[in-house]
């Protein structure tokens, strides 16, 4: 394998110059969980790295004022592990938890799940019922992108060539609120996901509001489920609700069929991870 340039700033400031006078042909990594792997089956040939994994400005989570902000080279670990995350985002750390082997979740960092605008990628459901913003940053300023406007298709987002992901940022969960992540791979851990179902609402007893659902593996890019989320807006959660609420997830699923599984398993699963993730969240609800 032939040597690459590779450039290691110690300032976010660095990093940025560097950007600003390369821009094009110069890859940007962290834990490099994903380039080496490309790099080894020929499948990327990068003219220059730019690695930022010392830039540990970027390596925080912190709550101000009812949001929660993660920097952009936080790893998996740190996230599953957190007691913010935990509390205030706590599908988040679910997510965290099945990425990957331990290796992958000591090295990984969540800029890195988001940048790569996987269609797999399980952080990115829960970041998007969460409503996280991403925020970029260049030379020439910054700049705030709904995570659900960031990724165009796999592997292309909006970000420009000269700009980082440095934070990513959303509401804290409010006590009053539920969530979940269910993920369905291969096996539960060290499996790519055929099919991710993140869900976030309000409840009341058991009347669900402000509902919102993100699908993972189903489409080119994450995607929402505004039907289903429209015919759970004001109802009482019950097993018929439930499995209405699947048929309709199941028609809002865009999967198809691949190496991993067909087209409609993953739909069907879709409603399946639906209903399970409502049965783990009420089961200990009175009544």
């Amino acid at each position: 394998m032939k040597s690459i340039e590779t450039y290691s700033p110690r300032k976010l400031s660095e990093a940025l110059r560097i950007l600003s006078e390369r821009r094009e042909g110069i890859r940007v990594i962290a834990g490099a969980t994903d380039i080496i792997v490309q790099v080894l089956e020929r499948k990327k040939d990068p003219g220059a790295l730019l690695n930022i994994s010392y830039l540990d400005e970027l390596r925080f989570i912190r709550e101000d004022e009812g949001t929660v902000r993660i920097g952009a080279l936080t790893t998996h670990r740190e996230i599953e592990r957190s007691p913010i995350i935990k509390k205030r985002g706590k599908l988040l750390a679910e997510a965290a938890f099945i990425v990957g082997s331990p290796q992958i979740k000591n090295l990984g960092t969540i800029a890195g799940n988001v940048a790569n605008a996987s269609p797999v990628a399980d952080v990115v459901p829960p970041l998007m019922v969460l409503g996280s913003v991403l925020t970029l940053k260049s030379s020439s300023g910054e700049r705030r992108i709904p995570i659900g406007e960031f990724a165009t298709g796999p592997g292309a987002t909006v970000m420009r060539p000269d700009e980082l992901l440095i934070e990513i940022s959303f509401p804290a969960l409010r006590p009053d609120e539920i969530s979940f992540y269910e993920r369905l791979g291969q096996r539960r851990l060290l499996s790519i996901s055929k099919v991710g179902v993140a869900f976030r609402a309000r409840c009341a007893g058991k009347k669900l509001s402000d509902v919102s659902i993100a699908l993972g593996a189903v489409a080119p890019r994450v995607i929402t489920a505004p039907r289903t989320a429209a015919f759970l807006e004001g109802k009482e959660y019950s097993e018929e609700v439930a499995a209405e609420a699947a048929r309709i997830v199941e028609s809002e699923s865009k999967a198809i069929t691949d190496i991993r599984s067909t087209e409609s398993y993953r739909n069907r699963m879709a409603g399946a991870l639906l209903i399970r993730g409502f049965a783990r969240v009420f089961q200990s609800f009175p009544g």
